[in-house]
Formats: C-alpha cells, sequence, structure tokens
C-alpha cells in the first residue's frame, strides 16, 4: 500500500519498517500469551490430581486464581448479580421489603456496602485462619481471624429474622454457579473442572458454617437442586421489582441522569439478566441492538485482556492482608474507596472532593462524611444500624467456635496497644 501511495520512493525503505513493526506486535503477543497462562499453569501443576480431595482452604486459593489475578472485576460484577439475583425470589424480596433492609433509598447503600463488605471478607481472607501453603510462624501473628468474624456476623444478623433453610441454600448456590456461568460468558477464558470445583469446595465449607444444612453433595447435584428452586419459586411479584429497583438505583449511583445516561444504563443492566430472572422482576425485554451492543462490548472486552494485555503483577484485594496501623493505639479500622467508609480527605483531595460537589458532578452524600462512618468499619460492628453496637461478644463468640480457638490480637474486642501491624505479603496471594 505504502508503495502505491509513494512509487517514487524506494521499495525497499518500506520493507524493513514493516517487518519490524510487525515482529514487534507478533512478539508482544507472544509475551502476553505467555505471561498470561503461567500462573494458570502454575496452580494446575500444583494440584493436579487433588479436584476430589482440595481442602477448604486449598480451594480458596485456587479461586483466588479468577479473583484476585485474571479476572477480578468479572468476579466483583459476578458476585454483585448472584446477590441481585435472589431478589426474583418473592419470599427473599418480601423479606427485605417489610425489614426496609433493601426496601428503602436510605437503607440500600449501606446495607449494599455492608453486604459487599462482609462477602468479599470471606473470599479474601483465609478460612482456617492462615493459607496452609504458608510455613509455620514462630510466633502466630500471622493467623488472620477475619473470615470467621464476618461469617459469624453475618450468622448473628441472620438470626433476627426468619429465613427458610432453601432460601439460603438458593444463595449459597448463586454464589458458586453465578462466577462459573459469568466467566463462561463474558471471561476472556472458561474455568477448569479443578477451578469448578475449587468454588463448590470452598462455598460448601461457608456454608457449613453458617448452617445451611441438606446441601447436595456434588456439584451437579447442587446444579439440578438450584435448577429446580428457580422453576418452583422464582415468579414475578411486586416485591421483586421494588428491591430490584432499589437496588440498580444503588449500582447507578454515581450515573448522570442528563442526557439519558442513567436510564441507558440500566437498560444495560436489564440486558445482562436471564430471561427468568427479568420476568420474575418484572422487567420489560429489551430490543435486540441493546443485546446486541451488550454482547459485543463484553466480547471485545474479553479478546482484548485476553490477547493484549499483560497479566496482572500483584492481586486486586477488596480487602487488604495487612492491618491497618492506628496512630493512638486504638482498635484497628479498615477503609473502602467507596462512599460508604471512605477515609475522610485532605489537602488537594478534600478540595477535589468539594469542588466536585459544588459543580453537581458528584452528589453530597457520595463522598466521604461522618453519617458514611469516615472513621472506616469494625467487622464485629456490620449491619443495620439499629445493630451497629449489639451482638460484638455473640460474634467474637460465634467466630471463636468457628475457628476452634478464641479471636485474640487486633481484631478482637481488646486490642493490645502496644501490637504492630501484622502483614500477610500480598505475595502469599502466589501459589
Amino acid at each position: 500500500m505504502a508503495v502505491l501511495l509513494f512509487p517514487s520512493v524506494d521499495a525497499s525503505y518500506w520493507y524493513p519498517k514493516t517487518t519490524i513493526t510487525l515482529a514487534v506486535v507478533l512478539g508482544y503477543l507472544g509475551l502476553v500469551r505467555a505471561l498470561r497462562w503461567r500462573r494458570y499453569e502454575e496452580v494446575h501443576r500444583k494440584f493436579a490430581g487433588r479436584i476430589h480431595s482440595l481442602t477448604p482452604a486449598e480451594a480458596q486459593k485456587i479461586t483466588h486464581l479468577s479473583s484476585q489475578w485474571d479476572m477480578p472485576a468479572l468476579m466483583t460484577i459476578a458476585l454483585s448479580f448472584a446477590l441481585f439475583k435472589t431478589y426474583a425470589i418473592p419470599s427473599i424480596s418480601n423479606l427485605l421489603l417489610r425489614t426496609r433492609q433493601l426496601g428503602s433509598k436510605e437503607n440500600v447503600s449501606r446495607r449494599y456496602a455492608d453486604t459487599e463488605i462482609l462477602i468479599s471478607t470471606w473470599v479474601t481472607c483465609p478460612i482456617s485462619g492462615k493459607f496452609e501453603f504458608d510455613g509455620p510462624s514462630a510466633n502466630g501473628e500471622d493467623f488472620d481471624p477475619r473470615c470467621a468474624i464476618a461469617i459469624a456476623r453475618t450468622n448473628w444478623l441472620h438470626s433476627k429474622y426468619d429465613i427458610s433453610n432453601d432460601d439460603y441454600l438458593y444463595t449459597l448456590c448463586l454464589f458458586i454457579f453465578e462466577p462459573i456461568d459469568w466467566i463462561a460468558r463474558y471471561g476472556w477464558r472458561e474455568l477448569s473442572e479443578l477451578e469448578k470445583q475449587a468454588y463448590y469446595v470452598f462455598w460448601v465449607e461457608v456454608g457449613r458454617r453458617m448452617g445451611i444444612k441438606d446441601i447436595p453433595e456434588s456439584l451437579d447435584d447442587l446444579k439440578r437442586w438450584s435448577m429446580k428452586y428457580e422453576e418452583h419459586y422464582m415468579v414475578p411479584a411486586a416485591s421483586n421489582r421494588a428491591v430490584a429497583q432499589f437496588t440498580i438505583d444503588e449500582l447507578l449511583c454515581f450515573a448522570p441522569e442528563k442526557y439519558g445516561i442513567k436510564n441507558f444504563l440500566q437498560r444495560i443492566v436489564v440486558c445482562l439478566l436471564e430471561t427468568r430472572v427479568r420476568v420474575a422482576m418484572m422487567y420489560e425485554e429489551q430490543p435486540w441492538y441493546l443485546h446486541l451492543l451488550t454482547q459485543g462490548l463484553t466480547q471485545a472486552a474479553a479478546v482484548c485482556q485476553r490477547h493484549c494485555m499483560p497479566p496482572r503483577l500483584a492481586p486486586s484485594l477488596f480487602v487488604k492482608y495487612d492491618t491497618p496501623k492506628s496512630k493512638d493505639g486504638s482498635e484497628p479500622r479498615m477503609h473502602q474507596s467507596r462512599p460508604w467508609y471512605k477515609p475522610r480527605q485532605s489537602g488537594f483531595g478534600a478540595l477535589l472532593e468539594q469542588f466536585t460537589v459544588a459543580a453537581g458532578l458528584v452528589r453530597e452524600d457520595n463522598v466521604a462524611s461522618p453519617r458514611n462512618k469516615w472513621r472506616g468499619y469494625r467487622l464485629e460492628e456490620l449491619g443495620p444500624e439499629r445493630f451497629e453496637h449489639s451482638g460484638h461478644e455473640e460474634t467474637m463468640r460465634i467466630a471463636a467456635e468457628l475457628q476452634g480457638c478464641p479471636v485474640t490480637g487486633p481484631w478482637s474486642l481488646r486490642p493490645r496497644p502496644h501490637q504492630h501491624s501484622r502483614s500477610v505479603s500480598a505475595s502469599r496471594s502466589s501459589l
């Protein structure tokens, strides 16, 4: 082409440059291919032949391959939609609407934030207190009780409501199958059989610790149970639509309503719903071109990630492994980058935040504030505001039973002021 456009230029001028450019591009794509699968192959070599004998701790680490390294953003969305899908069950949506936990705008944002924190803590922090692959600790300081505390707090909160075992079990099913299905549809690769079994083993252990009964004994049996449950109980109801809409509004809280942007994004969300879920939530079918656009964008992102983007150099952690340092010796608190539990800004960050609010770019209730708990959070305090100062001792007692020993250290109710920050190196996320 270059020779045709510039016939007076010697063809030998173009060919070396074209060859070099092609070699660089092919070399880069080859490097991405080699690096992108390196961690995947390492994990599967380590656990080859172990698919039916995984411990919960081993299974959890295998799930980290997809949730922290290969597709963390997609996994976060999948878990969000897993929780969202439960609102297509009238018995669940009615309970949330009746208790106003997801039935009012003023409660939905905090409830969503707290739920996200609790689930992320289960997924991220070691379910056995420490990852089994680490060597023994000389002083025991790398024992992390946060997964046990998060499950214990969830159990204490759930004890205040009348929830059927089947509703619990169905929710557990979604935490297993939604990530598997979302990755199959939108990921740059599918999960292997080892990874699918790891999701089953890990979440079944979470379910056992939550007291869920009659969990089917295999992934296939659990899938069949889940499908039968949906066929029988996932039916249209006004409560489904009400709770779903409150949640979509929270998911799109940062989207501007100008020019129909927020409405357009809501229609994209509806496109992502399965037909049975959409019907149960009483949303209209979206036009074919929106489905085509949604599918095209997600597939393009998957192809780009698979072939053009190098793998992550560090895990994506919603909950940090390190214990936050306390300058005044008080109990450590964790923070998030979301409005709830977002730390107070200072200096230029505070000025920028004030400007975005004054310019109408960000709502005032979406920035750090005392109302949004800018001091951070403790796991035993999570839940509805009326329970914030209740059940702490009971939560720690339940956590101690789950992990088989008392909760001590900075995450206990009586942390030692002189205790230094414990750091579980992020490198332990690599197997």
